[in-house]
């Protein structure tokens, strides 16, 4: 079992660290926009759409090792005064109840975007370049699935330190 909950430990692990790399790709667009539109007054017809769908992919493979490194936002009002084992059962009941049923509807539903996009090619309307939306679907879909496993192996962790106690 630890075996599996070190393999998706380093699918997001390495999946964040490569997404990071999406950000150098950003910075070009968009510079190479700017450049283009207040320099030469020559505005891309692509910066737009690259933007969003390398920060939207950026985003999602990235929250799988934000969850990795426990590194997102948290109410610490109460949660900072619980015990190690008190937070781990505030972890428990947080992932069955919100956790859980929340990511396996959106990656249901991105799932079902994802798969209607690639069977269908479908194409962008916001420009008149109109990428292809699978592969960017796909990409946001992945985030999602890798999101969930990391929260089960988070999960599993945290049950183990509120069942026996100790650290997380």
């Amino acid at each position: 079992m630890e075996k599996f909950l070190r393999f998706i430990d380093r699918v997001s692990d390495w999946t964040g660290k490569l997404a990071s790399f999406l950000m150098a790709g950003l910075v070009v667009a968009i510079c190479y926009d700017v450049f283009m539109r207040y320099v030469f007054n020559r505005p891309t017809y692509w910066a737009f759409e690259v933007t969003y769908m390398v920060y939207g992919a950026y985003s999602m493979l990235g929250v799988a090792y934000c969850h990795l490194l426990n590194s997102h936002v948290r109410m610490d009002l109460i949660y900072a005064k619980l015990s190690a084992r008190g937070k781990a059962w505030m972890d428990v009941i947080c992932y069955l109840l919100l956790f859980f049923p929340f990511l396996l509807v959106l990656t249901y539903k991105c799932g079902e975007h994802t798969l209607w996009a690639l069977q269908s090619g479908e194409r962008s309307s916001v420009s008149v370049w109109r990428p292809e939306l699978g592969p960017f679907k796909l990409a946001i879909t992945f985030g999602f699935v890798l999101f969930f496993l990391q929260g089960v192996v988070n999960f599993i962790r945290v049950l183990a330190v509120a069942m026996r106690g100790g650290r997380q």
